[in-house]
């Protein structure tokens, strides 16, 4: 198929995801199809920061296929790079520790669950994206190269180390930095067949059609010869790899972080190498931000042990909650995640969205079409967002999704039953079918999760499991009284029933309700304050809100 590329701008597609997608067809007009990438050395756990560049990468590629374009969306595992340090959170340090040097791939996995290192941290990366409706084609390098696919494109950078080693010595001295690369520089990087270090030294024996590279191990004394159409452990160093790749895939778009980004950096000399060595061309490229996790200090490091991963989120986040924090701001910006009462307003804001996105179109003048501008962009943030890239047909109904604060306040009158608050919903007739449902429940679990992991104190509340008895003054006695007997005359009150009452409690006495509901709370939750009192009494139910209140009357 041809890619689609259409000169009247669509006013829907107005994401920053569709500007790279546009600038990207601009660059490949002919295409029949597109390629995008992404990867990451999986050399610890591989955190929520990492997950910026697969989202990014994910978000263009919708937006492409929104152009009716055929995308290949690759991921590749960089799992043949070396085994530089043992993180801080792994068990069996001094097992790790043994193994230094060697290739990630061979790295034995700490936890017993995997063939390797490598695996493990790859098994819970692409387990947790799934959830997230991220479905890209996983690449292992360490795979690609033992098998000799890559031959050609290291026999081409042996062919041009001139040319490579130049374009590295001009980068190097732009950056200021002191050092140059030899003239017997080789680009060639790799493990040793012995003993898997990567202290090896490189002659070239053969560039041309049949090349073959020696090698000896200046750790163990082994030397040996590789055919590099063979395969074997030999690789090309990070910042050859990479245009090599772009070469060999016909990458259209990668994005890059900060530390890439820069004058000099690794895409800075990969554009080169990729035109001067292979004949191909750079990818179209974002730079992205660091994503910190707020009140950590730094960004997130695979090596301090210190991390927070996807699943970690998902806990807290629901995923289409999760993807739109990362919808919502540019890559270029960045990104913090919250765990604290961060939490609350994300949701609320995320809601806020989610409305104005099922909201009606706007007619009228300027105003309104300023008004129909954010109504369609909420939409397709909104299409970004969603798990299955459901977009947000006009008259549709929203399904109904409880907000955050009146579910955390249910979910902790119902002890943290699920089932329960979702009953309470369906009473209250606001959860009509399985897709609220669906919604509602999803929901609850992120909402508990943050109440029992990283609610403040006093957010916090159970309701008490056995009765207390307060001494009473006199009024105290008087409106608790009435309350009771409202609750007794009536134990299956609702809550707009209910009101009226609470308008009267404190008639002829001398105190208010500021003055009687701490002493109701008290009771009920050992708290001074609380949700709702009418909120609180109907939702827990008349019985158990009297087994708690009457034992003061005596």
């Amino acid at each position: 198929m041809e890619t689609k590329v259409s000169n009247a701008p669509d006013p829907y597609l107005s994401h920053w995801a569709d500007a790279a997608a546009t600038k990207t067809l601009a660059a490949h007009p002919e295409a029949t199809r597109v390629t995008v990438a992404a990867g990451i050395t999986p050399s610890g756990v591989v955190h929520i920061g990492n997950f910026r560049e697969v989202i990014t990468v994910d978000l263009v590629a919708r937006a492409l296929r929104d152009r009716g374009v055929d995308v290949r969306f690759i991921y590749s595992w960089d799992d043949f790079d070396v085994f530089r340090k043992v993180p801080k959170n792994m068990p069996k340090q001094a097992l790790l520790a043994e193994h230094l040097g060697r290739s990630i791939v061979d790295v034995p996995d700490p936890y017993g669950e995997h063939d390797s290192y490598a695996s493990h941290h790859i098994a819970a990366f692409e387990g947790s994206l799934a959830p997230l409706g991220i479905h890209p084609e996983f690449i292992r390098q360490s795979r690609r190269y033992r098998a000799g696919e890559y031959a050609d494109g290291i026999r081409r950078a042996l062919a041009q180390r001139d040319t490579i080693r130049d374009i590295l010595n001009d980068a190097r001295e732009r950056t200021g930095a002191r050092s140059r690369l030899p003239d017997d520089w080789l680009p060639l990087y790799g493990f040793c067949d012995a003993c898997k270090r990567d202290t090896l030294e490189f002659t070239v024996l053969d560039d041309g059609d049949d090349a073959r590279v020696g090698y000896k191990c200046t750790s163990c004394g082994h030397a040996a010869e590789v055919e590099l159409a063979r395969g074997g452990n030999i690789k090309l160093p990070w910042r050859v790899d990479w245009p090599m790749r772009w070469a060999a895939e016909q990458v259209a778009f990668e994005p890059g972080g900060k530390d890439h980004s820069s004058a000099g950096g690794s895409y800075d000399t990969a554009q080169h190498i990729v035109r001067d060595v292979y004949g191909g061309w750079a990818p179209e490229y974002v730079g992205y931000d660091f994503v910190r996790v707020k009140g950590r200090g730094g960004k997130i490091s695979s090596s301090s042990g210190d991390v927070v991963t996807v699943a970690d989120c998902l806990q807290i986040y629901e995923p289409e909650v999760l993807r739109w924090i990362f919808v919502g701001t540019r890559p270029n910006r960045e990104l913090q995640i919250s765990f604290d009462l961060d939490v609350i307003k994300l949701y609320e804001d995320y809601d806020r969205t989610r409305r104005l996105a099922y909201s009606a179109p706007a007619e009228g003048g300027k105003k309104a079409e300023r008004a129909e501008k954010k109504r369609l962009a909420a939409q397709r943030t909104m299409q970004l967002s969603s798990v299955d890239h459901r977009r947000v047909e006009d008259g549709a109904r929203m399904p109904f999704q409880p907000q955050f604060r009146h579910l955390s306040m249910i979910l902790q009158i119902h002890d943290g039953d699920i089932d329960g608050a979702l009953h309470y919903y369906e009473q209250t007739g606001e959860i009509t079918d399985d897709e609220d449902r669906r919604l509602c429940r999803q929901r609850a679990r992120c909402v508990w999760n943050w109440i029992e992991r990283y609610a403040p104190p006093d957010f916090r509340y159970r309701i008490r499991e056995a009765p207390i008895t307060r001494a009473l003054t006199p009024d105290q006695a008087t409106v608790l009284g009435r309350l009771v007997a409202v609750l007794r005359a009536r134990p299956d009150i609702d809550e707009p029933s209910l009101i009226p009452h609470m308008k009267t409690l404190c008639d002829d006495t001398e105190l208010s309700n500021k003055d009687f509901f701490p002493l109701a709370y008290d009771l009920l939750i050992d708290r001074p304050k609380g949700p709702k009192l009418t909120t609180l009494v109907t939702t827990m139910g008349g019985a158990r809100a009297l087994a708690l209140l009457s034992p003061s009357l005596g």
